[in-house]
């Protein structure tokens, strides 16, 4: 879920969905804004069965978040 640059020396946790770099690693920036970071965590597609992640890829893809958390709610859950 975080993004770890090239060469760079991890020394904690990182944060999910931000993006770290150097030695020792630090946040470089947040992906996503923190609502955003709350749906995708409650959401926990990486969970879903292969069937149901397949059938998502387009939604996963497309970035529209309100559509996957309606396809979650109405055919994951």
């Amino acid at each position: 879920m975080a993004i770890v640059a090239a060469c760079s020396v991890v020394t904690r946790d990182v944060p999910p969905y931000t993006i770290v770099g150097g030695n020792p690693a630090e946040i470089r920036r947040h992906r996503f804004d923190e609502a955003t970071v709350t749906t995708l965590l409650e959401l926990a597609w990486w969970n879903w069965s292969v069937e149901h992640v397949a059938e998502a890829i387009p939604l996963l893809q497309s970035g529209d978040l309100a559509a996957l958390e309606h396809y979650w709610r109405t055919s994951v859950l």
